[in-house]
């Protein structure tokens, strides 16, 4: 009997012991407001801000102040480099953000998606690379509206390396605050790499410390990798080219072995020639990017042939050229106004480009493929205007830009901005 009672008392101990069931969790709901995307739970809301209110996002309690928030890992898609989002909700990632037993509502992906498709669809392409560090990015094109033309050419030069390095140096040390992220925005803009290393690391690594960083493909987590540490620890570089290499190589073969870019073109040929994977998937995609479905296949399969520096710039030469012969410049978004004249034809860049001296030539790629429009302002000053479309179509002032590139007064930019919503 005795026996019998212990039994019974151990079995309700056990029964006392165990946890009380977990009450299932507070699932937030989305709805568009004024400022954005809310993601919400009650009165509570993690609000995801257009481009124009300005971009960011940030985390509403009841009776407390709007508090700024950082978004530190991928939302954007970037298939390129073999990397997907996964999660991309404020609180898929921070459940307690809103409190206790709250959850991502069913419906986050698909809003998040469409939240996505509000922004400029050049900036999404540009910053996508970068990781975790690409909502940063986004946050540092808004706040120096020049800066996304610098990523632009840097883009094209497949020179990403050390901008992706700046971005972590930044966030490693706790400068994460907006009026920070405004000053380093500035700073990015303004400056040169190596002042901007010499801040964030007391000194600028050696040129072909430099050189092998900028072949590193962008992303995340760049900062940890001990070849790196060693590299900018070190005062003789040259101890550490073969670490550098190393890792620039194994960065370089994990995006090649989740993607499908080995069988498009042979890139490790190219790679052994000294280009770095940035650059090559640019020239690649500044070749395809505007040719018709009966032009790509022929491209793709000449594409193959090239296997070495020069015979891809010829390569990228030859496809962009017959892409600009066969299209045709598309609509201007908004119409023409007194002084707002639209940039319709190849030529009419080309005399802004020499009249402005701002080398918007370059883009004509982005304006044939839908996603820039330029137009000149014949205002006091005269200014060149790039407008830029969101993944949704609608179209937003990106930039701004005076002779020689320089940024336009408040004054002159408030009428130019009033023009193009009355347009």
């Amino acid at each position: 009997m005795a026996l019998k009672e212990s039994l019974a008392d151990q079995q309700q101990l056990a029964l006392d012991e165990k946890p009380e069931r977990a009450l299932p969790p507070t699932y937030a709901s989305y709805d568009w407001t004024n400022e954005g995307l809310a993601e919400r739970s009650g009165e509570n809301a993690v609000v995801y801000c257009y481009w124009d209110q300005p971009f960011g996002c940030k985390i509403q309690r009841q009776h407390r102040d709007p508090e700024d928030f950082l978004p530190d890992w991928p939302v954007f898609e970037a298939p390129d480099y073999g990397r997907t989002t996964g999660l991309r909700s404020v609180l898929a990632h921070h459940p307690k953000t809103l409190g206790t037993g709250i959850a991502a509502g069913p419906g986050a992906d698909t809003a998040l998606q469409e939240f996505i498709a509000t922004l400029p669809r050049i900036l999404v392409r540009l910053a996508a690379p970068f990781g975790n560090q690409q909502w940063l990015l986004m946050d540092l094109f808004r706040r120096a509206p020049g800066l996304w033309r610098k990523v632009h050419q840097q883009t094209a030069l497949g020179r990403l390396g050390t901008l992706s390095l700046m971005l972590e140096l930044f966030c490693a040390a706790g400068r994460i605050r907006p009026q920070q992220r405004q000053q380093f925005a500035n700073f990015l803009d303004e400056t040169t790499r190596e002042t901007v290393l010499r801040r964030y690391l007391g000194r600028c690594p050696e040129a072909p410390i430099l050189a092998l960083l900028e072949q590193i493909p962008p992303g995340s987590g760049i900062l940890e990798r001990r070849a790196i540490k060693s590299a900018l620890n070190s005062k003789n570089g040259s101890l550490d080219l073969k670490d550098l290499v190393r890792l620039k190589d194994e960065v370089t073969e994990a995006i090649l072995s989740e993607t499908g870019w080995p069988e498009k073109a042979d890139i490790r040929a190219l790679l052994g020639k000294g280009l770095s994977f940035a650059r090559i998937l640019h020239t690649v995609h500044f070749g395809l990017r505007n040719l018709t479905l009966s032009e790509r296949p022929a491209a793709l399969k000449a594409l193959r042939d090239a296997k070495a520096p020069q015979s891809l710039n010829w390569w990228s030469t030859h496809w962009t050229t017959i892409a600009t012969r066969s299209r045709e410049f598309p609509p201007p978004p908004i119409p023409a106004a007194s002084q707002l004249s639209p940039l319709q034809t190849g030529a009419a860049l080309e005399e802004e480009n020499r009249r402005m001296r701002n080398n918007i030539a370059r883009f004509l790629p982005d304006i044939l493929a839908g996603d820039l429009y330029f137009y000149h302002w014949d205002g006091h000053p005269a200014a060149t205007l790039c407008l830029a479309v969101s993944g949704n179509g609608d179209w937003t002032l990106l930039d701004a830009l005076g002779e020689d590139g320089t940024p336009i007064h408040d004054e002159a930019l408030a009428e130019i901005i009033q023009a193009v919503q009355a347009g």
